[in-house]
């Protein structure tokens, strides 16, 4: 998880994450936002997990965000200007996080609940 550095809803949680690039596919487009943002490589998974329209900002045009399953493997994050800070969470305080998405709280879920099978 990473904190928001600017708006639209800064200080809250948010996944890694952006827009895509004219033809960018988007596991491609996951990859290159981890990069900028975390400054790690990431492996990211074909298959969605999650697909979620929401408002970018209070005034914002609707964006459809795609949750996909990705890893950085040992390599520590390191947050840039778009992250204030880089956050690991559980699955025990979930839901008591300031997330700015609610769909990215339920994106982590997915994973977590994956992983628990």
């Amino acid at each position: 998880m990473s904190v928001r550095a600017r708006e639209p809803e800064k200080g809250r949680l948010d996944l890694p994450g952006g827009f895509l690039g004219v033809g960018e596919h988007p596991v491609d487009g996951l990859a290159r936002e981890v990069k900028e943002e975390l400054g790690v490589e990431a492996e990211v998974g074909e298959t969605p997990i999650l697909l979620a329209t929401h408002r970018y900002g209070p005034e914002g045009g609707y964006v459809l965000a795609i949750g996909f399953r990705a890893s950085i493997g040992k390599q520590e994050p390191s947050p840039t200007d778009d992250v204030a800070e880089v956050r690991w969470v559980s699955a025990e305080e979930l839901d008591s996080l300031d997330f700015a998405w609610e769909h990215d709280r339920e994106m982590v879920r997915a994973v977590l609940e994956e992983e628990g099978k």
